[in-house]
């Protein structure tokens, strides 16, 4: 049996996505494909636009078999813990022998090389590195200058957003899980120019500005997005701007610093951002420096929503159990296999899973997070873990 697994976010399910999946069938040979997808947060630290059933359902009726989600605690987090724990649950499924990623297949060798500079962390890389960091440089840059200084991979590729989570991949990836580079089609990952395909950020730029029909264009299966959209069953960017202000407001300067990534002084910067700042994005822009990227400061809102501390972080460094969202009836015999080889748990229906296991119980606060800031206010009510059910597709 081949599975073929995608490590994904569908923020939203577009045309590029629908690609990538036929082409990882394609090139892996893959009797399954099999998505692990971000659930009610992102890696960039902002809550998904829609909810995480509607996403797996698109990925479903357009190529994936199986969708399980990957846990909040890795989906938003830095990409090593993304690609890391993502690559960890695949690995524990023991059923996982591909995994596929948007790069260009030429690039496959450079970026092999540099993950082994990487996992190797000799002294001359270290060295390079940190007089990177010293001149005040983000981690990412950083590192691809200190790269192409020792083996003169070119830094512009390695601080490409597809080649930055591809490198964490070939990091963690066993012997046992073959890597298959799919490259991108259409529009790059931050491009907010909608086109043929479209990027996600595009296709959210335009449901915000309230474009739907040309959003709908660049989507496989606009009717349920639309349905979303029209009932305000959505989670703008600026939802729980009042709740996180209220949080930075009242937090102690301890407390602020005790949450995961929160180094170097920055609880400073964030509580005297949130003295004067009335959203999330000019409170962005108030702590932001050469030093730190976007991401991370928005990861770090996250994380004081979700109270995500150092602590918990480092106790908790790999899932330890699998949640289905959706899948194929088709798929059966691999849920069948999944069980028997599994390390982990794989849970089909959430009410009966431990709540006081901490990484489930925060994947319940922040899907209930999610719910409290979507538009309709009649549809914020909490414990949609317990009342919804996977999505399944009878072909």
């Amino acid at each position: 049996m081949r599975v073929c697994a995608v490590i994904c976010e569908y923020n939203p399910f577009h045309l590029g996505h629908a690609y990538h999946l036929r082409a990882a069938r394609e090139a892996s040979g893959a009797d399954y494909v099999l998505c692990l997808m971000s659930g009610a947060l992102t890696q960039r630290g902002a809550f998904a636009r829609h909810d995480k059933w509607l996403r797996a359902r698109a990925a479903l009726e357009n190529g994936a078999d199986v969708v399980l989600e990957l846990p909040a605690r890795f989906a938003c987090s830095p990409a090593p813990d993304f690609a890391g724990g993502g690559v960890a649950l695949l690995a524990a499924l023991g059923v996982v022998t591909h995994l596929s990623f948007g790069c260009e297949p030429s690039a496959l060798p450079l970026l092999s090389a540099a993950a082994s500079l990487f996992k190797s962390e000799s002294p001359d890389f270290s060295a390079a590195l940190q007089r990177s960091l010293a001149d005040g440089l983000p981690y990412p840059r950083a590192r691809a200058l200190a790269a192409e200084q020792l083996a003169e991979i070119p830094a512009d590729l390695l601080a490409q957003p597809n080649a930055a989570l591809a490198l964490e991949y070939l990091q963690a990836l066993p012997e046992t899980i073959v890597p298959v580079p799919v490259a991108r089609r259409g529009s790059g990952y931050h491009d907010a120019s909608l086109s043929a395909l479209s990027s996600a950020t595009a296709v959210r730029a335009a449901l915000a500005r309230g474009g739907l029909t040309a959003a709908l264009a660049a989507v496989p299966s606009p009717e349920a997005l639309r349905a979303a959209e029209e009932s305000g069953f959505v989670h703008e960017e600026e939802a729980l701007t009042q709740a996180l202000l209220y949080r930075l407001r009242t937090a102690s300067l301890s407390e602020l610093a005790a949450l995961y990534g929160m180094d170097e002084g920055l609880e400073n910067r964030f509580i005297a951002a949130a003295q004067t700042c009335s959203t999330r994005e000019t409170l962005l822009d108030c702590v932001k420096t050469r030093r730190y990227t976007r991401a991370r400061l928005s990861r770090l809102c996250a994380y004081a929503l979700l109270n995500l501390t150092r602590d918990f972080a480092q106790t908790h460094r790999a899932p330890d159990y699998a949640r289905v969202l959706g899948f194929r009836k088709s798929a059966a015999p691999l849920l069948k296999t999944i069980k028997q080889r599994s390390s982990i748990p794989l849970i089909t229906k959430a009410a009966n899973f431990d709540r006081s296991n901490p990484l489930f119980a925060l994947d319940v606060l922040a899907q209930d997070l999610w719910s409290l800031g979507v538009s309709n206010p009649s549809l914020r009510a909490s414990g949609r873990d317990f009342t919804t059910s996977p999505a399944i597709l009878s072909r």
